[in-house]
């Protein structure tokens, strides 16, 4: 069978089982809605690996991003998040706003804009450090930045700095760069990662972070 037909049903595949696990888990614990968004955040952005292996063509990888943006819109407009316990809608707008920034990915790869390895620094950055940022941060973060998109803690902008170090070296050793290259550009991405990441209101750092982080990438792979 063709890679891209199966990359296909393996997307809708993932997508039904993220649903279905987010809907199991709202039913049967009592997390908070933040803490749902952030658990389908970081389970969405394991996609990437799902577009690596299996497409090989730019009108096929981009079902799955269109069709998570679909999904996502209903869940946040037609208010479809209340049945998992995310009924807010402002903060769900994030949930459309990072596959819309898969897209822009999967086209900037597929037309050369960037380097595979480029968008997947970026899309993992913000997939993982956003989100496990967001699951320490409220958990065990107690000192929040007085700065004016509210809510973030020093200890969530750490955990977005370190994730996003660790993410951008281990994607850097499998290049020519050298060892000092490779942890300056680590430390570079993980700096302004969590920095976006902190001051952007809104959800919109599901946008500027990923790619910011890949843009940085690019400009030395």
């Amino acid at each position: 069978m063709n890679s891209n037909i199966v990359g296909l049903l393996v997307s809708f595949a993932f997508l039904g089982a993220v649903i279905v696990f987010a809907f199991v888990l709202g039913k049967r614990t009592s997390i908070s809605s933040e803490t749902m968004r952030k658990i389908i955040h970081i389970g969405v952005s394991n996609w990437w690996f799902i577009e690596i292996t299996y497409f090989t063509t730019l009108a096929y990888a981009l079902v799955g991003p269109i069709f998570f943006i679909i999904v996502n819109s209903l869940f946040t407009f037609r208010d479809w998040g209340k049945y998992i316990g995310m009924d807010d809608r402002k903060r769900n707008y994030g949930l459309i706003y990072f596959p819309v920034t898969l897209l822009l990915l999967v086209i900037a790869q597929y037309q050369g804009l960037l380097s595979l390895l480029s968008c997947s620094v970026g899309v993992l950055v913000m997939g993982y450090g956003d989100g496990l940022a967001a699951l320490i941060g409220k958990k065990w973060g107690k000192r929040k930045l007085n700065i004016p998109s509210g809510g973030k803690t020093s200890l969530g902008t750490m955990v977005m700095f370190l994730v996003s170090f660790l993410i951008t070296f281990l994607a850097l050793l499998s290049t020519t760069l050298t060892l000092g290259t490779v942890v300056g550009v680590a430390l570079l991405v993980g700096l302004v990662s969590a920095v976006v990441e902190a001051i952007t209101p809104l959800g919109l750092d599901n946008i500027t972070v990923p790619l910011l982080a890949a843009f940085l990438v690019g400009v030395f792979v």
